[in-house]
Protein backbone atom coordinates (compact mmCIF):
# COMPACT_ATOMS: atom_id res chain seq x y z
CA UNK A 1 0.00 0.00 0.00
CA UNK A 2 1.33 3.40 -1.12
CA UNK A 3 2.04 5.74 2.03
CA UNK A 4 0.38 8.73 0.28
CA UNK A 5 -2.90 6.76 1.23
CA UNK A 6 -4.39 8.95 4.63
CA UNK A 7 -4.49 7.11 8.21
CA UNK A 8 -6.88 8.50 10.02
CA UNK A 9 -6.12 8.32 13.73
CA UNK A 10 -8.08 4.85 15.75
CA UNK A 11 -10.27 4.93 18.17
CA UNK A 12 -7.74 3.30 20.27
CA UNK A 13 -3.87 2.92 20.84
CA UNK A 14 -1.39 1.94 20.54
CA UNK A 15 -0.16 3.71 17.15
CA UNK A 16 1.65 2.39 14.54
CA UNK A 17 5.42 4.41 14.27
CA UNK A 18 6.61 5.10 10.98
CA UNK A 19 3.19 6.92 9.82
CA UNK A 20 1.66 10.26 9.95
CA UNK A 21 -1.76 10.22 11.08
CA UNK A 22 -5.00 12.38 9.84
CA UNK A 23 -6.26 13.86 13.19
CA UNK A 24 -5.78 15.89 15.88
CA UNK A 25 -2.96 15.74 18.10
CA UNK A 26 -3.96 15.92 21.38
CA UNK A 27 -6.53 13.06 20.14
CA UNK A 28 -3.59 11.54 18.97
CA UNK A 29 -0.83 11.72 21.65
CA UNK A 30 -3.46 10.32 24.40
CA UNK A 31 -3.17 7.18 21.98
CA UNK A 32 0.60 7.31 22.28
CA UNK A 33 2.47 4.66 25.40
CA UNK A 34 3.75 6.56 28.24
CA UNK A 35 7.17 7.49 28.62
CA UNK A 36 7.46 5.74 24.80
CA UNK A 37 9.15 8.58 22.65
CA UNK A 38 12.46 10.02 22.52
CA UNK A 39 12.12 13.45 20.98
CA UNK A 40 9.25 15.45 20.52
CA UNK A 41 10.35 18.74 18.00
CA UNK A 42 7.78 20.65 16.28
CA UNK A 43 6.42 23.88 15.10
CA UNK A 44 3.13 24.68 16.70
CA UNK A 45 0.55 27.50 14.78
CA UNK A 46 1.43 30.93 15.35
CA UNK A 47 -0.55 32.87 17.70
CA UNK A 48 -3.18 34.86 16.16
CA UNK A 49 -2.58 33.23 12.48
CA UNK A 50 -4.64 33.43 9.32
CA UNK A 51 -6.82 30.04 8.91
CA UNK A 52 -4.86 26.92 8.36
CA UNK A 53 -5.32 24.28 6.21
CA UNK A 54 -7.74 22.03 7.85
CA UNK A 55 -9.84 24.98 9.40
CA UNK A 56 -7.50 25.94 12.43
CA UNK A 57 -7.97 29.51 12.46
CA UNK A 58 -5.40 30.05 15.92
CA UNK A 59 -5.89 31.78 18.52
CA UNK A 60 -5.68 35.39 20.02
CA UNK A 61 -1.78 35.36 22.03
CA UNK A 62 -3.92 36.05 25.30
CA UNK A 63 -5.86 32.34 24.64
CA UNK A 64 -2.48 30.89 23.69
CA UNK A 65 -1.22 29.08 26.60
CA UNK A 66 -4.83 28.20 27.41
CA UNK A 67 -4.98 26.42 24.19
CA UNK A 68 -1.58 24.61 23.95
CA UNK A 69 -0.62 23.83 27.30
CA UNK A 70 -2.67 20.17 27.69
CA UNK A 71 -0.38 19.35 24.53
CA UNK A 72 2.41 20.32 26.39
CA UNK A 73 1.01 17.90 29.72
CA UNK A 74 0.71 15.07 26.81
CA UNK A 75 3.99 15.40 25.36
CA UNK A 76 5.34 15.31 29.11
CA UNK A 77 3.76 12.29 29.74
CA UNK A 78 5.08 10.58 26.72
CA UNK A 79 7.93 11.68 26.85
CA UNK A 80 11.08 9.18 28.30
CA UNK A 81 12.97 9.94 31.19
CA UNK A 82 16.00 10.82 28.62
CA UNK A 83 13.73 12.74 26.10
CA UNK A 84 13.34 15.90 24.86
CA UNK A 85 10.55 18.33 23.85
CA UNK A 86 12.06 21.23 21.59
CA UNK A 87 10.18 23.44 20.83
CA UNK A 88 10.12 26.26 17.75
CA UNK A 89 7.45 29.40 18.84
CA UNK A 90 7.79 33.10 18.12
CA UNK A 91 5.90 35.98 19.69
CA UNK A 92 3.95 38.87 18.02
CA UNK A 93 3.50 42.23 18.50
CA UNK A 94 0.00 43.52 19.55
CA UNK A 95 -0.63 47.52 19.19
CA UNK A 96 2.89 48.24 19.49
CA UNK A 97 4.30 45.62 22.27
CA UNK A 98 5.20 42.44 22.74
CA UNK A 99 3.17 40.31 24.02
CA UNK A 100 4.46 38.23 26.83
CA UNK A 101 2.70 35.07 25.87
CA UNK A 102 6.00 33.19 25.32
CA UNK A 103 7.21 34.11 28.67
CA UNK A 104 3.86 32.88 30.18
CA UNK A 105 4.18 29.66 28.59
CA UNK A 106 7.29 29.17 30.22
CA UNK A 107 6.37 30.20 33.66
CA UNK A 108 3.27 27.75 33.27
CA UNK A 109 4.83 24.70 32.15
CA UNK A 110 7.39 25.02 35.38
CA UNK A 111 4.44 26.08 37.74
CA UNK A 112 1.42 24.00 36.07
CA UNK A 113 -0.47 23.73 39.33
CA UNK A 114 -0.93 27.18 40.38
CA UNK A 115 -1.26 28.66 36.80
CA UNK A 116 -4.07 26.72 36.15
CA UNK A 117 -5.69 27.62 39.84
CA UNK A 118 -4.51 30.87 38.44
CA UNK A 119 -6.51 30.84 34.81
CA UNK A 120 -9.60 28.68 36.21
CA UNK A 121 -7.96 25.73 34.74
CA UNK A 122 -8.76 21.97 35.12
CA UNK A 123 -5.37 20.89 37.03
CA UNK A 124 -2.36 19.61 34.36
CA UNK A 125 0.55 17.46 34.96
CA UNK A 126 3.67 18.38 33.56
CA UNK A 127 5.60 14.96 34.34
CA UNK A 128 8.54 16.95 35.84
CA UNK A 129 9.05 18.78 32.20
CA UNK A 130 11.64 21.73 32.69
CA UNK A 131 13.62 23.57 30.16
CA UNK A 132 16.99 22.64 29.96
CA UNK A 133 17.75 25.30 27.55
CA UNK A 134 16.66 28.22 25.64
CA UNK A 135 18.68 28.64 22.01
CA UNK A 136 17.57 31.57 18.89
CA UNK A 137 17.16 30.51 15.81
CA UNK A 138 18.85 33.21 13.38
CA UNK A 139 16.62 32.86 10.22
CA UNK A 140 18.94 35.57 8.46
CA UNK A 141 15.55 37.77 7.42
CA UNK A 142 13.27 40.03 8.98
CA UNK A 143 10.03 42.07 7.76
CA UNK A 144 11.33 45.84 7.66
CA UNK A 145 9.28 47.74 9.75
CA UNK A 146 9.66 51.99 10.67
CA UNK A 147 9.40 51.98 14.07
CA UNK A 148 10.70 48.53 15.26
CA UNK A 149 14.01 46.70 15.23
CA UNK A 150 14.50 44.21 12.86
CA UNK A 151 14.11 40.66 14.25
CA UNK A 152 14.96 38.03 12.61
CA UNK A 153 15.42 35.68 15.55
CA UNK A 154 12.78 32.74 16.91
CA UNK A 155 12.88 30.95 19.95
CA UNK A 156 14.16 27.48 20.49
CA UNK A 157 13.25 26.27 23.77
CA UNK A 158 14.58 22.59 24.88
CA UNK A 159 12.25 20.85 27.27
CA UNK A 160 13.81 17.79 29.42
CA UNK A 161 12.26 15.28 32.37
CA UNK A 162 15.51 14.75 33.71
CA UNK A 163 19.18 15.31 33.79
CA UNK A 164 20.05 11.87 31.72
CA UNK A 165 18.48 13.57 28.71
CA UNK A 166 20.04 12.43 25.54
CA UNK A 167 22.30 15.18 24.10
CA UNK A 168 25.23 14.49 21.50
CA UNK A 169 26.91 17.42 21.63
CA UNK A 170 29.29 16.14 18.93
CA UNK A 171 26.89 16.70 16.27
CA UNK A 172 26.11 19.98 16.95
CA UNK A 173 29.45 21.37 17.24
CA UNK A 174 30.57 24.48 15.75
CA UNK A 175 33.27 25.58 13.12
CA UNK A 176 36.03 27.61 15.02
CA UNK A 177 36.13 31.10 14.87
CA UNK A 178 39.34 32.62 14.23
CA UNK A 179 40.04 34.57 17.16
CA UNK A 180 39.70 31.46 19.00
CA UNK A 181 42.27 29.61 16.66
CA UNK A 182 44.87 32.13 17.76
CA UNK A 183 44.21 32.20 21.12
CA UNK A 184 44.75 28.76 21.31
CA UNK A 185 48.25 29.23 20.16
CA UNK A 186 48.95 30.78 23.57
CA UNK A 187 48.33 27.55 25.33
CA UNK A 188 46.61 28.52 28.69
CA UNK A 189 48.15 27.34 31.93
CA UNK A 190 45.86 28.49 34.63
CA UNK A 191 44.01 31.94 35.70
CA UNK A 192 43.58 33.38 38.74
CA UNK A 193 41.88 36.65 40.54
CA UNK A 194 43.75 39.73 42.10
CA UNK A 195 42.41 41.30 45.29
CA UNK A 196 41.06 44.15 43.07
CA UNK A 197 38.64 41.45 41.63
CA UNK A 198 40.32 41.58 38.09
CA UNK A 199 40.76 38.57 36.22
CA UNK A 200 44.02 37.63 34.78
CA UNK A 201 44.84 34.85 32.81
CA UNK A 202 48.71 33.49 32.78
CA UNK A 203 49.77 31.76 29.21
CA UNK A 204 52.60 29.06 28.68
CA UNK A 205 53.92 27.72 25.11
CA UNK A 206 53.04 24.22 25.63
CA UNK A 207 53.39 21.38 28.24
CA UNK A 208 51.09 21.08 31.31
CA UNK A 209 47.71 23.15 30.73
CA UNK A 210 48.32 23.53 27.14
CA UNK A 211 44.88 23.77 25.25
CA UNK A 212 43.96 23.13 21.33
CA UNK A 213 41.46 22.77 19.21
CA UNK A 214 38.95 20.00 18.83
CA UNK A 215 39.35 17.94 15.80
CA UNK A 216 35.03 18.00 15.54
CA UNK A 217 34.79 21.30 16.20
CA UNK A 218 33.57 24.33 19.19
CA UNK A 219 31.72 23.60 21.44
CA UNK A 220 28.04 24.31 20.67
CA UNK A 221 25.90 27.70 20.98
CA UNK A 222 22.56 29.29 22.00
CA UNK A 223 22.97 30.96 18.97
CA UNK A 224 22.02 28.56 16.21
CA UNK A 225 23.73 29.42 13.14
CA UNK A 226 23.60 27.63 9.51
CA UNK A 227 27.21 27.83 8.46
CA UNK A 228 28.57 26.90 12.13
CA UNK A 229 26.61 23.26 11.41
CA UNK A 230 29.45 21.47 10.94
CA UNK A 231 28.09 17.43 11.02
CA UNK A 232 24.50 18.69 9.79
CA UNK A 233 24.87 17.69 5.94
CA UNK A 234 21.77 19.02 3.86
CA UNK A 235 19.04 16.73 2.84
CA UNK A 236 18.04 16.49 -1.35
CA UNK A 237 15.08 15.35 -1.62
CA UNK A 238 12.87 14.73 -5.24
CA UNK A 239 9.86 16.74 -4.28
CA UNK A 240 6.52 17.13 -5.81
CA UNK A 241 6.87 18.82 -9.18
CA UNK A 242 5.35 22.52 -8.67
CA UNK A 243 7.25 23.22 -5.41
CA UNK A 244 9.40 26.24 -5.57
CA UNK A 245 10.96 28.57 -2.66
CA UNK A 246 9.11 31.06 -1.33
CA UNK A 247 8.84 33.70 1.70
CA UNK A 248 8.09 32.37 4.86
CA UNK A 249 4.91 34.60 4.84
CA UNK A 250 3.64 34.40 1.32
CA UNK A 251 1.62 37.20 1.42
CA UNK A 252 4.78 39.57 2.03
CA UNK A 253 6.74 38.47 -1.08
CA UNK A 254 10.12 38.78 0.86
CA UNK A 255 13.16 37.55 -0.18
CA UNK A 256 14.87 34.60 1.16
CA UNK A 257 17.94 35.14 2.95
CA UNK A 258 20.11 31.39 2.90
CA UNK A 259 23.86 31.90 4.60
CA UNK A 260 26.05 29.65 2.49
CA UNK A 261 27.88 26.59 4.67
CA UNK A 262 31.16 27.18 5.85
CA UNK A 263 30.10 30.66 6.89
CA UNK A 264 32.15 32.53 9.77
CA UNK A 265 29.17 31.97 12.58
CA UNK A 266 29.48 34.63 15.39
CA UNK A 267 29.90 32.81 19.00
CA UNK A 268 26.57 32.78 20.38
CA UNK A 269 23.15 31.43 21.72
CA UNK A 270 22.00 32.22 18.04
CA UNK A 271 21.40 29.23 15.33
CA UNK A 272 21.33 31.31 12.58
CA UNK A 273 19.49 29.10 9.40
CA UNK A 274 18.46 30.63 6.68
CA UNK A 275 14.49 30.32 6.75
CA UNK A 276 13.69 28.55 3.73
CA UNK A 277 9.74 27.71 2.90
CA UNK A 278 8.24 25.54 0.64
CA UNK A 279 5.12 25.70 -1.12
CA UNK A 280 4.94 21.71 -1.79
CA UNK A 281 2.23 20.41 -5.06
CA UNK A 282 0.91 24.50 -4.63
CA UNK A 283 -0.72 24.00 -1.10
CA UNK A 284 1.48 24.53 1.70
CA UNK A 285 4.24 26.26 3.58
CA UNK A 286 6.66 24.37 5.57
CA UNK A 287 7.47 26.48 8.57
CA UNK A 288 11.32 25.66 9.68
CA UNK A 289 13.89 24.03 7.14
CA UNK A 290 14.95 20.21 7.05
CA UNK A 291 18.61 21.05 8.20
CA UNK A 292 17.15 23.05 11.79
CA UNK A 293 15.45 19.42 12.31
CA UNK A 294 18.66 17.69 11.59
CA UNK A 295 20.54 19.43 13.69
CA UNK A 296 18.43 19.05 16.90
CA UNK A 297 17.34 15.01 16.43
CA UNK A 298 21.48 14.40 15.97
CA UNK A 299 21.89 16.03 19.15
CA UNK A 300 18.86 14.80 21.08
CA UNK A 301 18.31 11.15 19.44
CA UNK A 302 20.55 8.51 18.44
CA UNK A 303 19.40 5.97 15.22
CA UNK A 304 16.36 4.04 16.08
CA UNK A 305 15.12 6.56 18.71
CA UNK A 306 11.66 7.50 18.02
CA UNK A 307 10.73 11.60 16.83
CA UNK A 308 7.10 12.70 17.03
CA UNK A 309 6.25 16.11 15.82
CA UNK A 310 2.50 16.98 16.88
CA UNK A 311 1.63 19.59 13.84
CA UNK A 312 3.17 17.42 11.45
CA UNK A 313 2.08 19.84 8.24
CA UNK A 314 3.95 18.54 4.75
CA UNK A 315 6.33 15.98 6.95
CA UNK A 316 9.37 17.92 7.10
CA UNK A 317 10.48 16.20 10.66
CA UNK A 318 9.72 12.67 9.50
CA UNK A 319 11.65 13.58 6.48
CA UNK A 320 14.62 14.05 8.19
CA UNK A 321 13.92 11.34 10.93
CA UNK A 322 13.33 8.69 8.29
CA UNK A 323 16.70 10.18 6.51
CA UNK A 324 18.22 9.75 9.80
CA UNK A 325 17.95 6.37 10.52
CA UNK A 326 15.42 7.23 13.52
CA UNK A 327 11.50 5.65 13.80
CA UNK A 328 8.73 8.83 13.61
CA UNK A 329 5.33 9.00 14.41
CA UNK A 330 3.15 12.82 13.63
CA UNK A 331 -0.28 14.14 13.64
CA UNK A 332 -1.89 17.22 11.14
CA UNK A 333 -5.51 17.72 10.91
CA UNK A 334 -5.34 18.36 7.16
CA UNK A 335 -5.32 15.42 5.10
CA UNK A 336 -3.83 17.25 1.96
CA UNK A 337 -0.99 17.91 4.48
CA UNK A 338 -1.01 14.28 5.02
CA UNK A 339 -0.81 12.83 1.91
CA UNK A 340 2.13 14.90 1.12
CA UNK A 341 3.75 14.30 3.64
CA UNK A 342 3.70 10.53 2.93
CA UNK A 343 4.94 11.26 -0.76
CA UNK A 344 7.53 12.92 0.43
CA UNK A 345 8.75 10.38 2.54
CA UNK A 346 8.07 7.67 0.08
CA UNK A 347 10.24 9.33 -2.54
CA UNK A 348 13.66 10.11 -0.42
CA UNK A 349 15.29 11.69 0.73
CA UNK A 350 18.55 10.58 -0.80
CA UNK A 351 21.69 12.99 -1.51
CA UNK A 352 22.09 12.94 -5.37
CA UNK A 353 25.94 11.69 -4.60
CA UNK A 354 24.53 8.73 -3.41
CA UNK A 355 21.73 7.80 -5.61
CA UNK A 356 23.79 5.62 -8.20
CA UNK A 357 25.84 4.09 -5.33
CA UNK A 358 24.83 0.09 -5.50
CA UNK A 359 28.12 -1.02 -3.37
CA UNK A 360 27.08 -0.66 0.05
CA UNK A 361 24.35 0.65 2.09
CA UNK A 362 23.44 4.46 2.77
CA UNK A 363 24.40 4.88 6.59
CA UNK A 364 23.82 8.00 8.96
CA UNK A 365 27.13 9.19 8.71
CA UNK A 366 26.66 9.51 4.72
CA UNK A 367 24.26 12.73 5.72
Amino acid sequence: MSKSKVKKLPKKGPLAFDTVYHGDSLTGMRLVESESIDLVITSPPYADMKVYEGGFGGFHPDEYVKWFLPYVAEIGRILKPTGSFILNINDKSIDGFRHPFIFELIFAIHNAKDYCKLKGLEELDMHGLRMFERLFWNKGKFLAHPSRFGDKVEYLFWFSKTKERKFNIDPMRLKYDEKSVKRMQRPLLKRFVRESGEEVTEYKQGGEGSWAPNELGALPSVLVEEGAMLHVKPVAENLPEGTVLIGERIEDAIEVVHPQVGDTPHPSTIVTIGSETRRIAGNHVAVYPERLVNYFIQGATDEGDVVLDPFMGTGTTAVVAHALGRRYVGFDISADYVKTANLRIEAGPYLDELKQRKDRPITLSDF
